[in-house]
C-alpha cells in the first residue's frame, strides 16, 4: 500500500498532464461526433455517429473517474499515518510426546525485526535565498496548525514541494505544491499537525527545474506534539 501512495503522489503531477492531454483529445472527438449526428441525413450514418459519440463519452468518463481517484488518493495519504512493516513472525512448531503418550504442540514465534532507514540529512543542500526553510526551524516543536515559511528561487525554476514523513520510515508524502517562485514567503500557510501521530518528522523541500531535473532536497527535523486538552 505504501508503494501505491508513494506512486501517485511522486508522479501526480505527470499522470494530471497525461489526463489533460488524453481529455483534450477526446472532447475533440466528441465535438467531432456531436457535428456528425447533427449533420447526418440517413439513419444508419446518424448511428454510426451516435456510437462514437456514446464511446468517446464513456472514455471521458473514465479518465474523468481516475482523475478523481488520483486526487482522493493522494489527500487521503497527506492525512493518514503510515507505517512499514515492523517484522515478519516466523512460526517454529516442535512437538513433543505427554505423560500419557499424546501428542502436544508447542509452537514458538521467533520475530527477527527488520531495520527501517533513517532519513538522511544534508545541511548542505539548503541554500540561503534559493532553497531554504525559515520557519519552523530545525528542531522546532509543533503542535496544531503551522505556518511553514521559506525560499524557492534558483535558475529555471519549474514547481517546488513541501513534503513530510516520520524520521525512521523514508516515506515523504506531498504537504503542499507550487510553481510560483517565493522569496521568505508562506510555502503553507496553514498545515495541520493534528492528525499525525506525535514523534519526530522530517520536512524536506523539493524544486523541480524546468528541464525536469530535481535538485537535492532541503531537509530539516521537527518534533510533532500532541495538543494540549
Amino acid at each position: 500500500m505504501a508503494e501505491v501512495l508513494r506512486f501517485f503522489d511522486q508522479y501526480q503531477a505527470a499522470l494530471y498532464f497525461m489526463l489533460g492531454l488524453g481529455g483534450i483529445v477526446y472532447l475533440y472527438r466528441f465535438w467531432l461526433a456531436w457535428q456528425e449526428v447533427s449533420s447526418a441525413i440517413y439513419d444508419l450514418e446518424r448511428q454510426e455517429s451516435r456510437n462514437r459519440l456514446n464511446q468517446t463519452a464513456i472514455v471521458l468518463f473514465i479518465m474523468l473517474l481516475f482523475a478523481i481517484g488520483i486526487f482522493v488518493t493522494t489527500t487521503l495519504a497527506n492525512s493518514l499515518p503510515l507505517r512499514e512493516v515492523l517484522a515478519t513472525p516466523t512460526l517454529d512448531l516442535s512437538f513433543a510426546s505427554g505423560s500419557q503418550g499424546t501428542p502436544t504442540a508447542q509452537a514458538e514465534v521467533l520475530i527477527t525485526a527488520t531495520p527501517l532507514p533513517t532519513v538522511s540529512i544534508d545541511p548542505s543542500a539548503c541554500i540561503a535565498d534559493r532553497i531554504e526553510i525559515s520557519e519552523p526551524q530545525a528542531g522546532a516543536i509543533l503542535q496544531g496548525a503551522v505556518e511553514v515559511r521559506g525560499t524557492v528561487d534558483v535558475p529555471g525554476f519549474g514547481y517546488y514541494k513541501l513534503e513530510r514523513s516520520r524520521a525512521d520510515e523514508e516515506l515523504f508524502l506531498t504537504i503542499q505544491a507550487g510553481r510560483t517562485v517565493v522569496r521568505d514567503g508562506v510555502l503553507v500557510e496553514s498545515w495541520d499537525t493534528t492528525s499525525l501521530p506525535p514523534g519526530s518528522y522530517v520536512l524536506q523541500l523539493v524544486v523541480t527545474d524546468s528541464a525536469g531535473e530535481e535538485l537535492p532536497p532541503c531537509r530539516i527535523p521537527v518534533q510533532i506534539e500532541a495538543m494540549e486538552p
